[in-house]
This record gives structure tokens, C-alpha cells and sequence, in this order.
């Protein structure tokens, strides 16, 4: 299929990326849900916005709005330069700026020194409790020195993102159950390694966060491996440990498919495996960052086979693969029971050579 004419939209709509978070006031009311702090505008190098309604709501599940620079240049095809909306400053749109530099170049992403990395490297987390009950001990600790992964001192898990060049970027701090291996959601929301690390004075106020994806360095070490994308850390980590003849990488959120950050993906063979919600969504994207060299094939096999309570909790490849594990662990469990009250059970498990699934 031919692409569509290239008017120039296209141009103008990479000039722009989501502005980067700089605590609360860097996030505005969403047009669609109203929450006050939960809209990211797209900006250009120097800090001016499209439109108020141009951007992004970080309630990607509850609300999903996502008005992007191409939808709103093609819907005002006859906008120019000098009549487009100003700069964000001091948190508010619209102080003066009568003409826009597109021709700024990127600043080059910073990084963190990797010993703040080497520190935080521990199996002490609530997510690696929860996986010991369904994984073998090995297989763990295989992943997270695979990944990198660290923990907090309150037991959250440092997902650390870094990038093909080895240079670490930044790192999700979460919080899991241990019990049921579910998120912690108190309130606090995700916090960043770059973020406290700038509140403690360790880091810049200046300092330039460009996220890469999570497990990026992987793909130097596995040329050949094909590659498994999918949206959130967690179901990465999950899926190395179930299939590690893929190298496992998340986006980090339904949304995060931008071009700048897929590039690495070029001349690798991908497969996505988005959550059920975002099937059709990562398919229009597929179809554009096929326009840059980057192929990726959008799996829809949870579509085709969820069942309703499954879509109603918006599920993902990763759960299929936890109930698996979940249901294999609770048959083992429930045969040690047996063969503690019954000896012989063993004995004739290992003279027939069963093998419990």
C-alpha cells in the first residue's frame, strides 16, 4: 500500500514531542476528562504549543485522548508559523512568542552515572517475591541481571531504562503485591530515578530526560534474536522469563511508539503484543513507522480469544502467561500436599517417570 502524500504535515508533526514532565505544573487539565494534572501538550524546542487541545492524557486506559500534531495539522491545513499558539512559560500557554524556531536542533539526551545502577541491583522487591512462588530461583536472577533491574529500600522495583549505547537514562520506580503481583496504586503514582535524584541535588535541574525503551541495551547482546514488544516492564520481565529465545522489550505505555524512540527497532524482526485495549492503536502506528524502515508485526491474538471478563479487566499477554504459571504452581502445591500424606504417591509418580504439567 502506497503511503499518503507527503503535504508537509508530517514534517511539522516530528518537530514536536510531548513536553517532559517537570513536576505538576508541567501537566494541564485534559480537554476529555477534565483531570487538571494529567494533559502533556506537544511542544517544540523551545517550549511552544499547537493548541491547548494538542496532546496527550496519562490516562491512557481511563480516558485515552490523543490529539496528535498530524491530526491537528490536517484538520487546520491552513495554519502558518506566525499565527500558531505561543510558549509555555511559568506553566501557562500564551506568553509572547511571535515566531518559531523549527530549525533548533536536539539537545542530546543525558545520562546517569551507572553506579547509582550498581547499587540498586537486588532481588529484594515485591515484584521478585511474587515470581520466586511460580519461577524457578535461577530463571530470576537471570532476568534482572539480564535487565539490570534494582529495589528500593520499601521493597519497589527499579525498572532501569537503558539505551543501545549502554547509557542509562533514567529508571520507573513501582510498587507490586507480593501476594498477588498486582501494582500498588496509593495514590503516589510512578516516581523516577531522575527526579530524585535532582530533589536530593544529585542530578541538574537542566538535566535532559529522553526515555529510551526498557531493555534497549539487550539488542547488541542478541543480534539475532527476533524481538518481543510489548507495553509494560513487567510483562518484559515476565516474558524473558517464559520465552528468552526473544529479547523482551517494553514502551513503557500504550502511547509510546514515537519514531525517534522505535529506531532502534530498524532491520530487526518485531513482534508487539499490545494490551487489549491498544490492538488497534498500535496498528495505525505500525503502519506509519513503516514509512521510517522500522517493521513491526501487530500481534491480535488476545483480541481474537479474550473473553469479556478478560477485555473488562483489560488484560495483556503477560496475564495469560501468569495464570499458567499460577495454575501450574497450585497443582504442584497441591501434590506435595499428597505425597506428604502419602509417600507412596511419590514413589509411583517417579517409577512411572510422570511429569506434572
Amino acid at each position: 500500500m502506497n503511503p499518503e502524500p507527503n503535504n508537509g504535515n508530517d514534517m511539522k508533526e516530528y518537530q514536536y514531542h510531548l513536553e517532559r514532565y517537570k513536576g505538576q505544573g508541567s501537566r494541564h487539565e485534559c480537554p476529555r476528562c477534565h483531570d487538571k494534572r494529567s494533559f502533556a501538550y506537544y511542544v517544540d524546542d523551545i517550549g511552544n504549543i499547537i493548541d491547548k487541545s494538542v496532546g496527550r492524557c496519562n490516562h491512557e486506559s481511563g480516558c485515552g485522548y490523543h490529539y496528535t500534531p498530524k491530526e491537528w495539522f490536517r484538520n487546520n491545513p491552513d495554519t502558518t508559523k506566525s499565527n500558531q499558539p505561543q510558549r509555555v512559560s511559568n506553566n501557562r500557554a500564551g506568553v509572547g512568542f511571535n515566531r518559531v524556531q523549527f530549525d533548533t536542533p536536539p539537545r542530546e539526551p543525558d545520562s546517569i552515572d551507572p553506579k547509582y545502577l550498581l547499587q540498586s541491583i537486588s532481588y529484594d522487591s515485591s515484584l521478585a517475591y511474587y515470581l520466586c512462588g511460580l519461577l524457578p530461583n535461577d530463571t530470576i536472577k537471570r532476568v534482572w541481571d539480564d535487565y539490570g533491574i534494582g529495589a528500593t529500600k520499601d521493597h519497589s522495583v527499579i525498572f532501569w531504562q537503558i539505551d543501545a549505547s549502554g547509557k542509562v537514562r533514567t529508571g520507573k520506580v513501582m510498587k507490586y503485591d507480593p501476594e498477588t503481583g498486582h501494582r500498588i496504586k496509593n495514590g503516589t503514582g510512578v516516581n523516577w530515578v531522575h527526579s530524585l535524584m535532582k530533589r536530593r541535588g544529585l542530578l541538574p535541574e537542566s538535566f535532559n530526560l529522553v526515555q529510551c525503551l526498557f531493555g534497549e541495551h539487550l539488542l547488541r547482546l542478541h543480534p539475532d534474536k527476533g524481538v518481543a514488544l510489548v507495553e509494560s516492564e513487567k510483562t518484559a520481565l515476565i516474558g524473558s522469563c517464559v520465552f528468552p529465545q526473544f529479547v523482551w522489550l517494553a514502551t513503557g505505555g500504550k502511547s509510546q511508539l514515537a519514531p525517534n524512540k522505535m529506531k532502534v527497532l530498524k532491520g530487526r524482526r518485531v513482534v508487539a503484543f499490545p494490551d487489549i485495549d491498544g490492538v488497534q492503536e498500535w496498528k495505525s502506528k505500525a503502519t506509519e513507522l513503516s514509512r521510517f524502515g522500522i517493521d513491526i508485526a501487530v500481534s491480535d491474538i488476545i483480541e481474537r480469544n479474550a473473553t469479556p471478563d478478560e477485555r473488562q479487566r483489560k488484560i495483556d499477554i503477560a496475564d495469560w502467561m501468569l495464570a499458567q504459571l499460577e495454575s501450574t504452581s497450585a497443582t504442584r502445591t497441591t501434590l506435595e500436599r499428597l505425597i506428604q500424606k502419602n509417600p507412596c504417591i511419590g514413589i509411583l509418580i517417579d517409577k512411572l517417570e510422570l511429569v506434572i504439567a
